[in-house]
């Protein structure tokens, strides 16, 4: 027994012995996440798409992040993008505004002017396309900046400190100059949203347009706020634009894009020219996007002949665009039938008789469905500009509902207002039928910018301006 004893002991003191002279075995350290800019997971990420969108592969970013499993990305989650040198902060997606340059941009939001070339990938500053999604690394804890207009065109940047009792050197900080020489001439500036500006800078015009990106067959409306009694004048894709106004401030123009118009990128320019004779003068490329729309077979019996078409357009044209100086409508256009049974929707690329004519869908298409009556409505304040029986759109009313925006209700059987009424929103304007170039009875409706029809959905959707 005292031998089974002494060798169980002298076991004990063999194993206490290695296990204090034997290293442990080392764990593995867990990888560490890299530095760098973030980007937060949107709908419809993958690694793939985000790793385009930057220029580095999915396996990079996943590496970085010490993903284990690649598709298992949430919305909302924040990424580390790698490969970014110089590059910091938060990047957020933007659709660039129009107007907005490299300078303006690195100025808002105190970037880097290198930096924003390296994260959009862009060699020139031609490529700052208004309507393209744009990207910017920001810090979350930088102040917002706002823009303000140099109060004159030859006035140096020193004297304008002097006048406004401003240090100089405020001005260099905050616009990334060189020194207080480094500005041009008539120059936006940036200031902290917090600082107290000099009531003797003006906020700069504003300028909006929607949609951002244009879109086909959709209404391009441009917006200016900007001094009082100034003149506003412009051009798209070399088209002259009218603008309108009510107060003499904010001022408006509505211009119809062709809903077969090829997208790309089309150059916009504005003028705006303040009572002393002084002003600005804006010219970018902007993005004309697809409208997504489908096909459709027809089968009619008449109204396919091109040259009784093209005399019927020219005939409108020398009606349509005239454009009336006074707005008559007021908020969201109303539908112009009790029940909006839709059987064709703006767009639709046409195929009538099996290839006899290939157009598109100028309209919206209403049935009747199981309304007591067939009564079609105004949808909005105008004057009757056109009440007859035509071609293609049959017995047919126009409205003008002032710059250059008219509604159309074609195919009527019947017509109860005359050239020169002036109607009121839910007034009857005659009956649904089935005249003219018609697969039976129906309203087509449309909404005419001068003479372009655009989606008329958008305006009983949206209100204008």
């Amino acid at each position: 027994m005292m031998i089974r004893a002494y060798k169980h002991l002298l076991l004990i003191g063999i194993v206490l012995l290695l296990l204090t002279t034997i290293p442990p075995k080392p764990v593995a350290a867990s990888p560490t996440l890299q530095e760098g800019p973030t980007y937060i997971v949107q709908p419809g990420d993958s690694l793939l798409s985000i790793g385009l969108s930057f220029g580095v592969s999915a396996e990079e970013i996943q590496n970085a992040n010490n993903l284990a499993d690649p598709n298992a990305l949430f919305i909302g989650q924040r990424l580390v993008i790698p490969g970014l040198e110089g590059i910091t902060g938060l990047i957020t997606t933007d659709i660039l505004p129009f107007g907005a340059s490299l300078t303006d941009l690195s100025r808002q939001y105190q970037l880097d002017p290198s930096g924003l070339k390296t994260l959009n990938r862009i060699t020139s500053p031609s490529e700052t396309i208004a309507g393209k999604k744009f990207l910017l690394a920001i810090d979350e804890e930088q102040a917002s900046f706002l823009p303000y207009d140099l109060p004159a065109a030859d006035e140096t940047l020193l004297e304008m400190a002097i006048r406004t009792g401003q240090s100089p050197w405020v001005y260099v900080d905050h616009n990334q100059l060189k020194a207080t020489w480094d500005i041009i001439p008539g120059e936006v500036i940036y200031f902290p949203a917090k600082d107290e500006v000099s009531p003797s800078l003006a906020k700069p015009n504003e300028i909006t347009i929607n949609p951002l990106p244009l879109v086909q067959g959709e209404t391009l409306q441009i917006s200016v706020s900007t001094q009082a009694d100034s003149e506003i004048s412009g051009t798209f894709n070399n088209e002259n634009l009218s603008f309108f106004t009510e107060d003499g401030e904010n001022h408006y123009s509505f211009h119809g894009i062709h809903a077969q118009a090829d997208p790309g990128i089309f150059p916009l320019q504005l003028t705006v020219t303040h009572p002393d004779g002084t002003g600005s003068t804006y010219e970018q490329l902007v993005l004309l996007s697809e409208g997504g729309y489908g096909k459709e077979w027809v089968y009619v019996s008449d109204g396919l002949d091109e040259d009784d078409i093209a005399r019927e357009d020219a005939y409108l044209q020398t009606i349509l665009n005239n454009p009336t100086p006074e707005r008559y409508w007021e908020g969201r256009f109303q539908y112009p039938v009790d029940e909006p049974c839709t059987s064709s929707v703006f767009g639709l690329r046409r195929d009538y008789n099996d290839g006899a004519l290939s157009f598109y869908h100028t309209g919206l298409d209403f049935i009747v469905c199981s309304a007591s009556n067939i009564n079609v409505y105004a949808p909005e304040a105008g004057r009757v500009v056109i009440a007859e029986e035509l071609t293609v759109k049959g017995n047919v009313v126009y409205i003008d509902h002032g710059w250059g925006v008219y509604s159309v209700f074609a195919h009527l059987s019947e017509m109860f207002v005359e050239v020169g009424d002036f109607v009121q929103p839910r007034d009857i304007l005659g009956l649904i039928g089935d005249t003219g170039r018609s697969a039976g009875a129906h309203l087509h409706f449309e909404i005419n910018i001068g003479s372009i029809p655009v989606n008329p959905q958008t305006w009983l959707d949206q209100e204008f301006p």
